[in-house]
């Protein structure tokens, strides 16, 4: 089993698709199925050779989650920074995944960028990488990434290459890979630079399951919230609606969704807007179990221990698990070529 330190861990999505049990549905993958789910139309993903050694993140909710759902693995609830102050012995680790704040970097925000000390939290993941010396790591954030003043994604890969990385990095359209969210990330991927002979071009890049699946085969077999059994379900956003902003219109069940987004002060998406139908339905906003399912966590999985919408956060910070079991397929390859006839 290949090891994996997990920082900006939150609820545990990119841990999931290395190391956990990834239930999608059928419709958003095009092979290695393992087998059915309960759920009709969900299945189960064969699980990956990995394991998480070490978690972190500042959000109590969630590791809460995490907790919950056995998610949770060495899971440390302080800032990287601290860690790092403190000269942490981080444990050793084959693999370092993270995706650090992109509030930032991102459209929706205010894109302060370098310019904010969220915004140089990917400096605390170079140094860890620097200090741990894992065979590959991987980092995710927003596309806004790629289009900010100062070209910051060039300045992120010289300071991983600087610490003796190979770094290459992909912009993936999540919607392109079955999952039914248009959610675009930039993801980062290095591998030490004495194994960058090994690696043919394009060795960074996802290329499998290329595929799509709308957002109605996974929302298709919820009850209503007042007659659901499941708090998740019960669960969502009693916010008004607004004449303008993110969040005013429904979600489209022959689409895809849109970005869960983690900063939405209650504005999360309607999932129907009264007025229009043959029979109307009440408006209401996204639940929370939506919300996940769009992420694609499974369909079982906890999400609050009451009516509250505690987990809209975590979820909209959380990467993809699907997204997540992509990447771990691509890193497992591409160790898998790094330890050929070699000793790491």
């Amino acid at each position: 089993m290949t090891s994996v330190l997990s920082l900006f861990s939150g609820m545990g999505g990119m841990d999931m698709g290395f190391a956990e049990q990834v239930v999608v549905h059928s419709e958003s993958v095009t092979d290695w199925i393992e087998s059915p789910h309960i759920i009709p139309g969900f299945v189960l993903l064969k699980r990956l050779p990995f394991h998480i050694v070490f978690q972190n993140d500042i959000l109590p909710a969630a590791k809460k989650i995490a907790e919950w759902n056995h998610w949770d693995h060495q899971y440390t609830l302080k800032d990287i920074r601290d860690l790092l102050a403190e000269d942490y012995a981080f444990p050793s680790a084959e693999v370092i995944t993270g995706g650090f704040p992109c509030q930032d970097f991102s459209h929706a925000g205010k894109r302060k960028g370098f310019d904010s000390t969220r915004g140089t939290l990917y400096q605390s993941y170079v140094e860890v990488v620097r200090r741990v010396k894992p065979l590959v790591f991987v980092a995710e954030n927003v596309q806004g990434l790629l289009t900010m003043p100062g070209n910051p994604i060039q300045i992120i890969m010289q300071d991983f290459s600087a610490v003796g990385y190979n770094v290459a990095y992909q912009l993936v359209k999540c919607e392109e890979f079955g999952i039914p969210q248009t959610r675009h990330r930039v993801i980062i991927m290095g591998v030490r630079s004495e194994f960058r002979s090994k690696l043919p071009e394009g060795w960074n890049l996802l290329t499998e399951n290329k595929t799509t699946c709308v957002l109605s085969h996974y929302l298709k077999h919820l009850d209503e919230p007042e007659v659901s059994r499941d708090v998740a379900q019960q669960s969502y956003s009693k916010a008004a609606k607004l004449t303008k902003g993110q969040g005013q219109t429904e979600v489209k069940l022959d689409g895809f969704g849109p970005t869960m987004r983690a900063e939405h002060h209650g504005n999360i998406e309607f999932r129907r807007v009264t007025g229009g139908r043959n029979e109307p339905l009440p408006e209401r906003r996204l639940t929370v179990r939506e919300a996940a399912l769009i992420q694609t966590f499974p369909p079982d999985c906890i999400l609050t221990d009451k009516k509250t919408c505690m987990a809209y956060k975590p979820i909209g910070n959380a990467v993809p698990p699907l997204l997540a079991y992509l990447i771990a397929r691509k890193v497992n390859q591409i160790l898998e070529l790094c330890r050929s006839d070699s000793v790491s």
